[in-house]
This record gives C-alpha cells, structure tokens and sequence, in this order.
C-alpha cells in the first residue's frame, strides 16, 4: 500500500509538473462533475445534436455524390460538371479573411501565368530528381529564395540550408518539428523531446507533438497577446528541442519577440547548438 501511494503521488507530482496546476484541478473538477447523475448523459447528448447537425447539413451534398467510376468516360461533359460544382462555392472574393491570399480582376493575368506554368510541370514526379532535373532546380531555388527572404548568410558563411516544399503550413510545421527532433536526438541524445509553445501557436503543433512523440510544455501568452518570454524560460530543461515562436501568431496576427527567445535559447539550452528551423 506504502508502495502504491507512492507511485500516486508520484505521478500527480509530475501531472502537475507537466500540465500545471490549474489545468490539473480543472481536468479534475470536469471529471467529478461527470459523476453526478444525468450529466454525463447531458454531455452526450449535446454531442450527439452537433453530430446529426453536422450530418445534415451535409446530406444534400451527398444527393448527387458519385461514388463509382462511370462504364465509360466523358471528356467533354466532365468539364461541365466540373463547372456547375464550382459555381455551388461560396462567393469569397473580397469577403473573406485569409483561406486565399490573393484574388481580384488585377490578378487574371497572375493567375494566367500560374496556370500555364502548371500545366508544363503536371505530369512531372518530384521523387525521380534524375529524370525531372527541371523540378529539382525550381525547389532549390525556392527554397534558396525563401532563405534568403529571412536573412540568410548561407553564400557568406558557407554554410548549408536545406528545405522542403510541401503542401501547405500544416505539413510545414510537421516537418519542422521533426526535423528539429531528429537533430536533438542525434546532436545532444535527447530521446524524450519536449518543444515549447505559446498558446497562440498554430494547432499544428499539437498534431507534431502527437505524431513524433514530443511532450508540448506551453505557455501563456502576455496582455499584448504575444508569447510570454519569462514563461518560456521557466520550461527550458535538458530535454527542449524546440521553443517555437510564431510569425505572426495564428489567432491574432502578431509576431512574437523572436529574437528573444533565440537569444535565451543560446545561453539557457542545448537548442544553442541547433540552426533556425522555419515552418512557411
């Protein structure tokens, strides 16, 4: 019984070493309110209205969904299609907040010239660099470009940069986080990685976090919103890889005092001795 209580203790010590307390008590105040007749039978409840909501709301896109190859195709009608499916989206231009980043009739002439250089490249295969060099070009040069847009010394120093191209942020991010992990592990050995984050960071992170195997020590943002530095230091230990810092932050478009945190990175962690890991 000694034994067991230990453990216990033992392990809520390090629960609220990880989590905080205030998360700790919250999680467990949520869990005895569960406990009380007729609540967890609410909750479900409630879940199941969002579940048939969403279930609705999506049932008269499925009237007309295809869920088989036709016998026999139709070059000519499938453009149609196509079409009449596009006209079903909502009208954004000049109404929405990001999703795309540029649009307008100024941009015809931009969007031309992407489609045309599209369709050059379509039936190329990025993984075979020894058939398609052209593409393998085009990626080292973007990722050059990209370098030298955030300050790269890389011709100066003689130093490598390396990158990928991906799919978008989240993949950015996913690729981020794992590349600073495997870094960690095979400069400083660090087999139970832990990143920092502030609570503005991008959702991404915990997905990295889930998929690598990577404990998220987060922290608080300041009353302007931005990360909080001194929250940043308190969680640096022997097992940080990453701290990251947002530019600009997800929810409210503000950058983080990045410079800070490489400057506490250098003189409180191992991070030191790990090269700038960007997520676009």
């Amino acid at each position: 019984l000694a034994l067991l209580a230990a453990r216990a203790v033992h392990a809520a010590a390090a629960d609220v070493a990880d989590r905080g307390l205030r998360t700790v008590l919250i999680t467990l105040a949520m869990a005895t309110v569960k406990l009380v007749p007729g609540v967890s039978g609410y909750i479900a409840a409630e879940k199941s209205k969002v579940v048939e909501q969403l279930q609705s709301g999506s049932a008269s896109a499925k009237k007309n969904l295809r869920t088989e190859l036709p016998a026999v195709g139709d070059p000519d009608g499938v453009i149609g299609e196509l079409q009449a499916l596009k006209d079903k989206d909502v009208r954004w231009q000049g109404k929405c907040s990001g999703t795309v980043y540029i649009a307008g009739s100024e941009s015809e002439g931009h969007f031309s010239l992407i489609n045309k250089a599209y369709s050059m490249f379509s039936h190329t295969n990025p993984l075979h660099q020894d058939v398609f060099k052209s593409v393998a070009q085009l990626e080292a040069e973007v990722v050059a470009m990209t370098a030298a847009l955030l300050g790269s010394k890389e011709k100066a120093s003689g130093g490598q940069i390396c990158g990928n191209m991906t799919s978008g942020g989240t993949e950015s991010i996913l690729l981020a986080v794992k590349t600073s992990r495997d870094y960690m592990q095979s400069k400083k050995g660090i087999t139970k990685p832990e990143m920092i984050i502030a609570e503005s960071a991008h959702s991404a992170y915990d997905k990295a976090a889930q998929y690598f195997n990577i404990k998220v020590r987060r922290v608080p943002v300041n009353k302007e919103f931005l990360a909080d530095v001194k929250g940043f230091k308190r969680c640096i230990n022997g097992n940080t890889i990453m701290m990251v810092g947002s530019a600009p932050g997800f929810p409210h478009g503000l950058i983080d005092p990045i410079e800070v945190n490489i400057s506490i990175s250098r003189t409180s962690c191992a991070v030191a001795s790990a090269s700038l890991v960007v997520a676009l």
